[in-house]
């Protein structure tokens, strides 16, 4: 299991590390064209003033970019967090250019042992990270951190990818897909209103998702459950 898990991290770092080197943020036709609606659309029920966010797993800013903007005008802070530190190097100079490094700090570290201050943040968000900690356990410590780390009214928006595989384009042949936790997504639901028992469920979705993607020197259908769950605390 555990060279499974780094032959798993190992690809998606390389994958991202020459994704981010061959596109800029908000690049038209790739998925950082813009960012996730839904992490948008929640961050509205939120009181803006001095708004406290992190971003679990920010990569070069899709989300921390626009939210940074968003607040800017009323004191509001992002806290940006990402394993690659050619990606955070990338997102400090993305903030700049957007104008916002005065509102966004990034941070190199791994989410599965990141330390998150107790009752300071109004929004977390974790987009495509939480699949990428080493097990299920580790699954439930982060979110223990995040939901000890949120004050009163807070939101969590987590966003994964679930039940996975992957499909070879040149033999045809499907496998498992290559990523460090590949919950079913019916697992996955399960974890999560386990862990936010007594929360508000603001958001419950699962969309099928297939993205094409260059893996392994090969081309290869990366496909699977896209799930979406965003939760208010309750006091």
């Amino acid at each position: 299991m555990e060279s499974r898990f780094l032959q798993a991290r190992t690809e998606e770092m390389k994958y991202h590390e020459k994704f981010y080197a061959e596109h800029e943020l908000f690049a038209p036709g790739t998925w950082i064209s813009k960012p996730v609606k839904a992490i948008m659309d929640t961050f509205v029920l939120l009181d803006p003033n001095q708004m406290r966010v992190l971003d679990l797993g920010s990569g070069v800013g899709r989300n921390a970019i626009p939210i940074a903007q968003a607040i800017k005008a009323s004191n509001g802070k992002v806290t940006a967090v990402d394993l690659l530190p050619s990606a955070v190097e990338i997102l400090r100079d993305n903030a700049e250019k957007y104008e916002v490094q005065n509102n966004l700090e990034a941070v190199i570290a791994d989410v599965e042992h990141y330390r998150i201050p107790a009752q300071s943040y109004d929004y977390i968000i974790a987009c495509s990270s939480l699949e990428h900690v080493s097990s299920v356990d580790a699954f439930r410590t982060v979110i223990d951190r995040m939901i000890e780390g949120t004050r009163s009214r807070g939101i969590h928006a987590i966003l994964m990818s679930t039940q996975t595989e992957e499909l070879d384009h040149s033999t045809g042949v499907v496998a498992e897909g290559l990523i460090e936790l590949n919950l079913s997504t019916d697992d996955a639901f399960h974890l999560l209103r386990e862990c936010y028992d007594g929360w508000e469920i603001v958001l419950e979705r699962v969309i099928p998702q297939a993205v094409q993607e260059i893996k392994y020197g090969k081309s290869i259908e990366y496909r699977g459950n896209w799930l979406t769950f965003i939760v208010r605390r309750t006091s």
